[in-house]
């Protein structure tokens, strides 16, 4: 779908994430960030690890905050197999600022991801309403 039409709003990501279904929190925060000044946030490349262990998702990013030292935002999320299309992955906790913060349980956001293509440098998935996500192995 194209942006090309539309004009510049401060809800629209909002709007998208709440009717849409097709964000994650995480990609949610990362396109918020994205729109701020580079004055005030400074984003650096966005690493997403996948381990045996759980949690097996390591979502990772260096952020510079006004100008000042690099830290680094990390988020953990639990994947489990469902079936040999289907997994669910689970936030569990993010590190921000080097303060680790567990998510209770009654706010760890869930969904539901079904693989469309693997290989050996590639895996595509896509949620429950069918936004894509291309990850590439480093």
């Amino acid at each position: 779908y194209s942006t090309d039409w539309t004009l510049p709003s401060p809800t629209r990501q909002l709007a998208l994430f709440l009717y849409s279904g097709g964000y994650s929190p995480g990609l949610f925060a990362l396109s918020l960030a994205q729109k701020l000044p580079s004055a005030l946030v400074e984003l650096g490349e966005l690493e997403i690890s996948i381990s045996r262990e759980q949690p097996r998702i390591e979502a990772s990013i260096p952020v510079k905050l006004l100008g000042g030292a690099e830290n680094e935002v990390v988020v953990s999320a639990r994947l489990d197999v469902d079936s040999e299309m289907r997994l669910t992955e689970t936030y569990e906790s993010a590190t921000v600022l080097g303060s680790s913060i567990d998510l209770p349980q009654a706010v760890q956001y869930s969904r539901d991801l079904y693989v469309t293509y693997v290989d050996e440098d590639l895996l595509i998935v896509r949620d429950a309403s069918g936004v894509p996500e291309v990850l590439v192995r480093k």
